[in-house]
């Protein structure tokens, strides 16, 4: 039984499922019976409605990489507020977040923004498709690209017509060969569609080899290579791709590009973009009252600013000493780490663990970890991922460690 004091949590809870299906508007954010509420966070740490504090090891799923409460930030939105936060026309801010991402990722000519991660994506297939003029998608099994249903990261999710299945072709994480029969001729592929890092599938690399077999492969059969990297823009100056030396043609952006507000763009090849140009006959219409929208961009702007080549470095190696304590701390867990994302794992294939299927997110002793965790003040993903946020530093890397190795001994 848990020992964590939750009465206000559960309160809240019941409110939401009279109005919420399951009290929940978020799959990866809920678990059983309930999940904690959150009030508020400052710096690293978040605070539920009960009073109870946590080191905060999610930073919302990888978007927070500053934390709460970054003062660039803040005085950033501030600012942006009293002037206006969305207009029905082009503002300056739109040209100097694309700019900055085109001088740290050079495979990025054009940019384009969305509101989530899961838009970008879609904004990346329909330019390949348009650009292509093919409609099958190639994707690693276990990747995941966001919500829509076009890489659904389980093929017969409820809910997704079996003709859009049809158009989507998986193949094993880091298996050339795999990804060679899943394309097959190629004639009828619009793009291979990678994370250069499993994410949601076990914080697990993807091989150079692989990575730029992929980019040959598309070249081989005249589709286009998209890269996501929502979560793996955090890991380098240039993104996952310039530490492989990988050029996409597209490549996915979000969480840390909005400074934790809502946000998704996609980058590339300005021939591939111009599909998106209104000036062209029959240019793909992309609209939404919310794309780079000016609170978003300020805070976007002042996040990028803030993360420096230096900073990538420190919470990389933050994260390489969070992995390495808890692979001392929990010996018969398995440990993945890339730079600032770690995961801890149970029940699984013994390391080094290279495709979705050597995990096991599902673990029961996965989810007793996760609940004496919580008990212990460190907030972490019920699958066992956590990131490292510029707000920590060694010692508070240290005190997770010793944390998360006493809820690893209870729960052996």
């Amino acid at each position: 039984m848990s020992t964590l004091e939750t009465t206000r949590s559960a309160v809240i809870a019941e409110r939401l499922r009279a109005v919420l299906p399951g009290g929940d508007t978020r799959t990866g954010t809920f678990y059983a019976p309930f999940p904690v509420v959150i009030a508020r966070g400052e710096g690293c740490r978040v605070w539920d409605v009960d009073g109870n504090a946590y080191v905060d090891c999610l930073g919302n799923f990888s978007s927070l990489i500053h934390g709460y409460g970054a003062p660039e930030i803040l005085a950033a939105l501030a600012e942006q507020l009293a002037s206006g936060t969305a207009f029905a026309a082009p503002h300056e801010l739109q040209a100097e977040v694309a700019e900055r991402l085109r001088a740290r990722v050079p495979s990025v000519e054009h940019v384009r923004y969305a509101n989530s991660g899961s838009e970008a994506i879609i904004l990346a297939i329909r330019a390949a498709r348009a650009f292509t003029g093919r409609e099958r998608i190639v994707k690693a099994a276990g990747g995941y690209h966001g919500f829509w249903e076009q890489v659904a990261v389980a093929p017969g999710t409820p809910g997704i017509p079996a003709a859009v299945q049809a158009l989507v072709t998986e193949h094993e994480y880091n298996d050339v060969e795999s990804l060679r029969a899943a394309v097959g001729s190629g004639e009828d592929v619009a793009a291979i569609i990678l994370e250069p890092m499993l994410t949601a599938g076990g914080v697990i690399a993807g091989d150079a080899d692989y990575l730029r077999a992929a980019r040959a492969i598309a070249d081989e059969v005249g589709a286009l290579l998209v890269l996501d990297e929502i979560v793996t823009l955090r890991l380098a100056w240039g993104a996952y791709q310039s530490l492989v030396d990988v050029r996409p043609d597209i490549t996915a952006f979000g969480k840390i590009i909005g400074g934790g507000l809502p946000v998704g763009a996609i980058g590339g090849r300005a021939d591939v973009l111009a599909v998106y140009d209104p000036r062209r006959a029959g240019a793909v219409v992309h609209s939404g009252t919310f794309n780079g929208n000016a609170m978003t961009l300020a805070a976007g702007r002042a996040s990028l600013d803030r993360l420096t080549a230096a900073e990538i470095a420190r919470v990389n190696g933050l994260g390489a000493r969070l992995a390495d304590g808890l692979r001392a701390g929990i010996p018969d867990a398995v440990v993945t780490q890339v730079g600032s994302v770690v995961q801890v794992h149970f029940d699984c294939a013994a390391p080094p663990l290279r495709r979705y299927r050597d995990v096991n997110l599902g673990s029961e002793r996965l989810r007793r970890f996760h609940g004496a965790a919580l008990e212990r003040g460190v907030y972490l993903a019920a699958r066992g991922l956590m990131v490292v946020s510029t707000p920590m530093d060694e010692a508070v890397i240290d005190d997770v460690v010793a944390r998360l190795s006493d809820a690893g001994a209870a729960t052996r």
